[in-house]
């Protein structure tokens, strides 16, 4: 569900589905590995099936603790279904699409 790596970004990779079911345990997932956020944050969301507006809640954690650090999140791999959905809640608007 959850990878984070701690390389030339943190790369947080999603995969499956990010809801309500599961959004509690991404959220101590990204806490407990990401302390303090000392490098930009890369999002991939390739692999990711489904999010619902719990999933759409811990990206906007994950951004908001990178803006608080000065670091920027950058959103890779959004098609399809999932896609639109960051596309219609205006969550492209604060992540940067690459």
């Amino acid at each position: 569900m959850i990878d984070i790596n701690n390389d030339k970004l943190i790369t947080i990779t999603i995969t499956e589905r990010l809801d309500a079911t599961n959004a509690d345990e991404a959220r101590e997932i990204i806490e407990n590995k990401i302390s303090s956020i000392d490098k930009d944050v890369l999002i991939d969301v390739d692999s990711l099936k489904y999010i619902s507006s719990a999933g759409l809640q811990i990206i906007l954690y994950i951004a908001k603790e990178a803006k608080a650090a000065g670091k920027q999140t950058f959103l890779h791999g959004a098609k399809g279904e999932v896609g639109e959905i960051f596309r219609l809640s205006g969550f492209l608007t604060f992540l940067k699409e690459i």
